[in-house]
């Protein structure tokens, strides 16, 4: 999503558009105990901190760059309803009880994710008219034939789609057919991410940014975190820094495997009828 000067001085189409303001609390205002500590101000650490201060935690969360700094602020914006694979892969890998809880709470993520945004009424340009998943060629139209018949067996609405409808909905006609999940939808990441802190503020948690977590060590009944020069206790601690951890402080080392990818902007196409005028 890197693009010229164009999108301001981020360089982000992101950052350009997003309609949703964070002003984060003073560092004066840092507390010495909380209920939770949360580290990290992106898509988990953010609704944590939303959901435990409206039951009534006193909460304070620290990011070390900007809300929305890694990938929730960076990605797509796509809001999916499972994985790309059938359901009994799934359940293959993790086990009946394990896969079936798996499915049936990604098959409702979106609808969560859409109303919280209606609650919190986060203007991040929540669009719920589906997902297409395209197959270019024969083989790829069988694996849609088996995502949507295994599915529909567990109640997903998908719905598969021939060569002409394909065509008729994405404009082109070099795809064998796809797959509509209209569960799905998009939304302004960035903007989401945003969102989702004003609103955690509102409830009363408090966000830190930017504000680094020099070291976090449990002692005896608590956490304590230490950042710039003091330190906080809290009954509980929740890391989620995900793939943009820092290594200030060596009680956590994540793991993960990095995938690379680019996503490209446009100024919006014109219709086939206009550019044929």
């Amino acid at each position: 999503m890197q693009a010229s000067g164009a999108f301001g001085s981020k360089g982000n189409l992101w950052h350009s558009t997003a309609r949703e303001q964070v002003t984060a609390d003073s560092a004066d205002a840092l507390p010495s105990a909380v209920d939770l500590l949360i580290i990290g101000g992106g898509f988990t650490g953010l609704s944590a901190a939303l959901e435990a201060a409206r039951m009534g935690a006193k909460v304070a969360l620290l990011e070390a760059q900007e809300i929305g700094h890694g990938g929730s602020g960076r990605n797509v914006g796509l809001v999916n309803a499972g994985l790309w694979l059938p359901p009994q892969e799934i359940i293959k890998t993790l086990g009946l009880k394990t896969g079936e809880a798996l499915i049936d709470t990604l098959g409702a993520a979106p609808a969560r994710v859409f109303d919280l945004i209606a609650r919190e009424n986060i203007a991040c340009e929540a669009t719920r008219n589906g997902t297409l998943h395209l197959a270019h060629n024969a083989a790829g139209l069988n694996d849609l034939k088996t995502r949507h018949r295994q599915g529909n067996q567990y109640g997903a609405p998908l719905q598969l789609l021939d060569a002409e409808e394909t065509a008729a909905r994405t404009g082109s006609p070099n795809f064998a057919g796809a797959l509509f999940d209209p569960r799905a939808g998009t939304i302004q990441p960035l903007t989401y991410a945003r969102g989702l802190a004003r609103a955690a503020q509102a409830a009363g948690a408090q966000i830190f940014a930017p504000f680094i977590v020099e070291d976090l060590t449990y002692q005896g009944r608590a956490w304590v975190a230490r950042a710039a020069g003091r330190e906080i206790t809290a009954q509980s601690a929740l890391i989620a820094t995900n793939a943009y951890h820092m290594t200030g402080f060596s009680s956590y080392r994540p793991s993960f495997i990095p995938v690379c990818y680019s996503q490209f902007a446009t100024t919006p196409l014109p219709h086939p009828c206009e550019r044929n005028s």
